[in-house]
């Protein structure tokens, strides 16, 4: 085979820029493809070329063959790398890869074919005598009655699982027959918008188990190697959002057969290049059982884990095979050291049913903030989080000599993160590598489930009132623009009360040099505070912070309730400005990306006897943003800051005591939760509902989403229509009460 020389990336996002950089190593020159929404992510900039496919969604760019081989020729490459998800498995892509005299890195398409369509792959498997869950295959046309009838022979609970897909998509739980049909019909359209193939198959579905599976490599020589296994049990909406190397849970005699089995079907099929083959365990000790799931015929999203205990570059391997090149190491030379954890981050809520969150990130401090961490991103400070693909913005990966070790460093990586713009699921996956029972090892598929606590999990009171302090004395005792242009030539650290300067008082019972006097709320009467409100969100739950600040003889006291409108209020705390607070280091930065000025602050803070240390960023509005700003903060321009630590990244927002929640919405009627793309409507004028009925079902972010009736009445008007793009908080339909 020929080498490769320049390598077209058919993907985008953290798997493009994954490839682009061993590439790179390689020697390989690189080139991306991006849609619209995609112009301005990393992984288009780090390429050695980059050709723009045009559109939006996935039909219009990464799911276009034609045009991705169109700038294959443009731009003379000889390889194209199909990352995963897209047309990463799709045979007809590969052999047009092939025909147009290009190296395909990936496996052959017939061994894609095997085990592209799932039926027909548990066929392949069950003749090599892998043990199935029990299931059920089910025709396009299956009337109402036959699709019950299956139903109650395979048993519920089941899964109803896209043929031709994976990652979650087109796959619903049921655990009774009164929700089978409309899974079905759910999954059908899921899985022709994800993938083209509305075919789906019933199975059983095994409560408690544990979701392992093995990762495989073969070569055009007729090697096969293991490169043991990962285990993926923790799941939400049936996707991955925890992965390990090794299992904590399979035993040794269940992996060695796992290990067995799954080379033996990849030796059956000719495998080449990187593949993963899934299984379901079931049990503990002698009893413990498994079952043939699927085979991935790409590389898999959580590869990273398996690299981190092997010290074996993935990537490398695919390129090497692709080449024509033997397997690197035989299976006797593969070893496993240590053990490395993987997490998902998401632009979700998952105290909100997991709903995908878009928009600016104007804080990405993740990278920074990572050492010790693998971090994989997708993203970058001042990148747009758009509606349009999977809301996944990193994989963030810890290995350490015991498993311990690595969730503790990873989940430490996750609470001090440093990012502002959208919603992300970083808290919940802290709390999840914390949690007794997943120290314990007690994953299983149900683990979220079960631990629903852990999806809106409350930071620890004394971290969360330290930063609401550091916060509201990092905006309070700001320098002024005032001092800045009394003693300034330009830099932003030459005020005598600017960045380095201490916020204690100089003249008692009366503001700092270094503060605004022109704060809202600020009183010059003894006894009477000014006040400072700041949202935020721990938990499921927004809320409002209120600080005072009181000025006396002795300077500035300060006092906090965390929780303004809590039935259960903490009580009040204070602490004097003098000596209890201390600016190390303060800058303004523009970002490279981000619109507009803020200002870095560095402080130790010293409340309830504990002194700790805080990074805190300013973000700035008014007359601190324009041109004649030398690096002092007017508090009146501070629109909120994001406040971290070990313990806890915290972000506020300054507001008007009393005033309303960022989240709070009109409407008349049902509305849509986030931005999307409407794919089907249950419903029509006229049609008498019952609270809960689906009235809409929306397409965001590769997941379906459907608005329900509020309560039993009657749809006097739709809104909407099949194919149309909304945004959020659209109301979908008119429903008069009964």
């Amino acid at each position: 085979m020929a080498s490769i020389t320049r390598l077209l990336v058919a993907n985008r996002g953290e798997i493009a820029r994954r490839v682009i950089r061993t590439a790179d190593e390689l020697g390989i020159e690189t080139v991306a493809v991006f849609s619209e929404p995609d112009r301005g992510l990393p992984f288009v900039d780090e390429a050695t070329y980059a050709v723009a496919l045009g559109g939006t969604t996935s039909a219009e760019s990464y799911l276009d063959a034609a045009k991705i081989l169109d700038a294959a020729r443009r731009t003379g490459a000889d390889a194209i790398h199909p990352g995963y998800g897209f047309l990463s498995e799709n045979p007809g892509f590969a052999e047009a890869v092939t025909a147009a005299g290009l190296v395909w890195v990936g496996p052959t398409p017939s061994s894609m074919r095997a085990m592209a369509l799932k039926v027909e792959a548990k066929r392949i498997a069950a003749d090599a005598g892998v043990p199935l869950v029990p299931g059920a295959e089910l025709a396009s046309d299956v009337p109402d009655a036959d699709l019950l009838a299956i139903g109650d022979e395979v048993g519920f609970p089941l899964l109803v699982k896209a043929s031709a897909g994976g990652g979650g998509k087109g796959m619903r739980i049921v655990r009774s027959s009164s929700d089978l049909l409309e899974a079905v019909a759910g999954a059908r359209r899921e899985a022709a918008s994800s993938f083209g193939d509305p075919t789906v198959f019933l199975e059983r579905y095994l409560e408690r188990s544990r979701h392992v599976e093995v990762q495989v490599f073969g070569d055009v020589h007729g090697d096969v190697v293991h490169l043991f296994e990962r285990e993926c049990s923790i799941q939400r909406r049936h996707q991955k959002v925890v992965e390990e190397s090794p299992s904590p849970g399979a035993t040794a005699s269940t992996l060695e057969r796992m290990y067995a089995a799954a080379v033996s079907l990849a030796k059956a099929i000719g495998y080449i290049g990187a593949g993963t083959v899934e299984f379901l365990v079931s049990g503990d000790g002698e009893a413990q059982e498994f079952f043939f799931l699927e085979m991935n015929t790409r590389l898999q999203v959580e590869h990273p884990v398996t690299e981190e205990v092997t010290g074996l570059d993935l990537v490398e391997w695919q390129l090497l095979v692709a080449q024509g090149e033997p397997l690197p190491s035989s299976q006797s030379a593969i070893r496993r050291e240590g053990h490395a954890i993987e997490v998902r981050l998401y632009a979700e809520d998952p105290a909100n049913g997991y709903l995908p969150s878009t928009g600016l990130l104007e804080s990405w401090e993740l990278d920074e903030w990572s050492e010790g961490a693998r971090v994989e991103s997708a993203v970058a400070e001042g990148s747009v989080v758009s509606p349009y693909y999977d809301p996944m913005l990193a994989k963030v990966i810890c290995s350490g000599a015991t498993r311990a070790e690595a969730a503790a460093d990873l989940a430490q990586v996750l609470r001090s993160a440093g990012i502002r713009g959208v919603t992300t699921n970083a808290a919940m996956l802290a709390a999840v590598l914390a949690s007794p029972e997943f120290l314990e090892g007690d994953t299983t598929t149900a683990f979220l489930d079960e631990h629903r606590e852990l999806l809106a999990p409350e930071a620890d009171p004394a971290d969360l009132r330290r930063h609401l302090m550091a916060a509201a004395m990092a905006i309070l005792e700001a320098p002024a623009p005032a001092s800045a242009s009394a003693g300034s030539s330009g830099s932003s650290g030459s005020s005598s009360a600017g960045p380095g300067a201490s916020g204690s008082s100089t003249t008692p019972g009366s503001p700092p040099s270094g503060s605004s006097a022109s704060l809202a709320g600020w009183r010059n009467v003894p006894g009477v505070p000014e006040t400072l409100a700041l949202r935020y969100r721990i938990g499921a739950a927004e809320r409002t912070a209120v600080v005072a600040r009181e000025w006396g003889r002795a300077g500035a006291t300060y006092w906090l309730c965390p929780d303004a409108g809590s039935d259960d209020v903490v009580p009040a705390q204070s602490i004097a400005s003098d000596e209890r607070f201390e600016r190390i280091d303060g800058v303004r930065a523009d970002g490279p990306t981000f619109p507009g000025p803020r200002y870095l602050d560095e402080l130790r803070l010293e409340l309830d006897g504990v002194r700790s240390s805080y990074d805190v960023e300013l973000r700035l509005t008014g007359q601190a943003a324009g041109p004649g700003w030398h690096g002092a903060v007017d508090a009146t321009s501070v629109s909120g800051a994001l406040v971290r630590s070990d313990a806890l990244a915290l972000d506020v927002e300054v507001v008007e005591p009393g005033a309303a929640g960022s989240h709070d919405g009109g409407g008349t009627g049902p509305t849509t939760p986030v931005p999307g793309t409407v794919t089907h409507i249950a419903v029509e004028v006229g049609d008498p509902v019952a609270a809960g009925q689906a009235l809409v079902v929306l397409e965001a972010m590769k997941m379906e989403h459907t608005i329900r009736a509020d309560a039993d009445g009657t749809v006097e008007e739709l809104h909407v229509t099949v194919g149309q793009s909304v945004d959020a908080h659209t109301v979908v339909a008119t429903v008069t009460p009964s």
